[in-house]
């Protein structure tokens, strides 16, 4: 209990100094916007591939893992028609309603939620194996079908195009990486040590590395302007979403291992691309910025403690 308290210690004050150092970062230009789009992409395609492979190559198949799956689907469709129930009784305009469907039911199971369950979890691989499960079945389905299609319905942008979303998915090098981890996972095989050690290492950078790019999202005018948005929308995520969940799971028994990572994963910030995708459908992309933010900031401060 003392080395599991002294990590997540240790982890919310790199949390904290990481989030400010790209916000301090942008202010005084060494990241700009084209830098942030870089490092998101290189996320994607080397450490959290990287990540997930030597995760999955780990663990051991279980059928808990299509109940993660399962639930996570049914989870994010319950809170997305919530959010749509909300969003019209409330009145809110266009914009402010895609967003909070998008990112107030989307979590950053990606690049925060699988490396940090990684990172608290370092000996149960079926653990991490289950944060994937939900993150690539759930998070990066739906945010790459769905949650385009709901932004740019209430967007001012372009119109959406399915193919070209899945295309967009299917081009992802994390999705390969999880299909390779599986086949390893299901085919018994051991992966080198030496290669082993080396996706581990680079998995590893993950966390930092994202952070310093949410960091470099704040907009503290657009916190200021939008407040009462961004209050709905981050209580939603960071409140409603976990306790849905938990909800859910005292119905559903599922095996403690994925039980966990499916409750944490619930309980991540607003999903990163979902401010990419609301600045290309022009969907309101200040405020669905400063969601993915604040969201962070409070996870830190709220649930990170409590893990």
């Amino acid at each position: 209990m003392r080395t599991m308290n002294a990590t997540i210690q240790t982890l919310g004050a790199m949390f904290g100094l990481l989030l400010g150092l790209g916000w301090l970062l942008r202010r005084t230009g060494i990241l700009t916007e084209p830098h942030t789009t870089w490092l998101t992409n290189f996320i994607t395609i080397v450490p959290l591939p990287a990540l997930v492979m030597g995760a999955l190559a780990q663990a051991r198949f279980s059928p808990a893992l299509l109940g993660v799956w399962l639930l996570g689907l049914l989870i994010t469709g319950v809170g997305m028609g919530l959010a749509w129930l909300l969003g019209k009784w409330l009145g809110l305009r266009a914009g402010t309603l895609g967003v909070l469907m998008v990112s107030g039911t989307l979590g950053n199971t990606g690049f925060l939620g699988t490396p940090l369950i990684a990172a608290l979890y370092p000996h149960q691989p079926d653990v991490v194996a289950a944060a994937v499960t939900f993150d690539m079945g759930v998070t990066a389905l739906m945010v790459n079908t769905v949650g385009i299609a709901i932004l740019a319905h209430f967007g001012k942008g372009d119109h959406f195009d399915l193919r070209r979303s899945l295309k967009r998915l299917l081009q992802m090098p994390v999705l390969w990486a999880t299909w390779i981890g599986y086949a390893v996972m299901l085919s018994g095989l051991k992966l080198p040590a030496p290669l082993l050690f080396t996706l581990e290492r680079l998995g590893q950078t993950t966390v930092p590395l994202a952070l310093l790019a949410i960091g470099s999202l704040i907009r503290w005018h657009a916190i200021g302007t939008r407040w009462r948005a961004l209050l709905l929308i981050v209580a939603f995520k960071c409140l409603l979403m976990p306790s849905l969940c938990w909800g859910l799971l005292q119905l559903v028994a599922l095996p403690e291992f994925a039980a966990r990572a499916l409750l944490l994963q619930s309980a991540m910030p607003s999903v990163m691309v979902s401010a990419v995708y609301a600045a290309l459908y022009k969907t309101e992309p200040d405020l669905a910025a400063a969601v993915v933010a604040v969201s962070t900031l409070l996870f830190f401060l709220l649930w990170l403690p409590l893990f």
